[in-house]
């Protein structure tokens, strides 16, 4: 079984909370870390119960302390930030980390490539929210639990250095292209030459970035494909499979030994 570190979605949308929870289950997936503004992310928890890991999302730009820490009282267990006018080591944001640091929550970052489908004003810089940049905030924030999200695309050969080396520092290929790369590149950057660099795979974690709550539909499986491949490319064992599917994501947001 898996957690999906990296979900969207409107829990709404579902009329069978139970039923559809039964469903992703028995597909593999076991609980998800959904994203999502603050009353959205309460409401799915009253709906779904245990299934939902809440994340909210916040305007980092407007935000404040005092926005944090109502987030991760109201049972939230991270916060999630995009978007920013300024790179994301920039001192203008240091209370928003330290906040979150002092709670013992968690810090979930976009990375990389920022999609969009209509004019931006002002126009958000992708460098803006790079790996090198959540490797800044690793060092001045070290006690801070960080996910990467997206791997930096398309920045890989840096998320990969950054979350190996960076204790606090733990990454996902969730999102729209790391799936569609060969699985050989990928097998390279974890076992380059067929050696397995364990304390590199061991900072990764299972993510889709998906949106759940579609009665019908569970996109989530092509990304269980395409990890799977990857294990089994790497010949990656039970114990550390798990690690990447579970034990991780459990780590970084707090949750109850099981």
């Amino acid at each position: 079984m898996r957690i999906d570190s990296h979900t969207h979605g409107d829990p709404r949308a579902v009329q069978d909370p139970a039923g559809y929870v039964q469903s992703c289950r028995e597909r593999g997936v076991d609980a998800i870390v959904l994203i999502e503004p603050l009353e959205r992310c309460l409401e799915a928890v009253e709906r779904f119960g245990d299934f939902i890991i809440p994340v909210a999302s916040v305007d980092m730009n407007a935000a404040d302390a005092g926005e944090v820490e109502d987030c991760i009282k109201a049972g939230c267990r991270g916060v999630k930030f995009i978007r920013p006018a300024a790179p994301y080591a920039d001192e203008r944001f240091w209370p928003l980390y330290a906040k979150l640091e002092e709670l013992g929550a968690a810090a979930v970052f976009h990375t990389g490539y920022l999609g969009f489908r209509s004019r931006e004003d002002p126009p958000v810089w992708m460098e803006h929210m790079r790996a090198a940049q959540v490797e800044a905030v690793a060092r001045r924030f070290p006690d801070l639990k960080i996910l990467m999200s997206h791997f930096s695309n398309p920045w890989w050969e840096e998320a990969w250095k950054v979350a190996w080396s960076r204790e606090n520092v733990y990454a996902d290929l969730s999102g729209g292209t790391a799936y569609r790369r060969a699985v050989r590149m990928w097998a390279e950057m974890f076992a380059p030459d067929g050696e397995l660099i364990e304390e590199s795979i061991r900072k990764l974690c299972f993510g889709s970035d998906f949106h759940y709550f579609l009665e019908t539909e569970f996109p989530f499986e092509a990304h269980i494909a395409f990890y799977e491949k990857l294990f089994d490319a790497i010949a990656l064992s039970p114990e550390l499979r798990e690690v990447v599917n579970r034990k991780n994501i459990r780590h970084i947001f707090a949750l109850a030994e099981e």
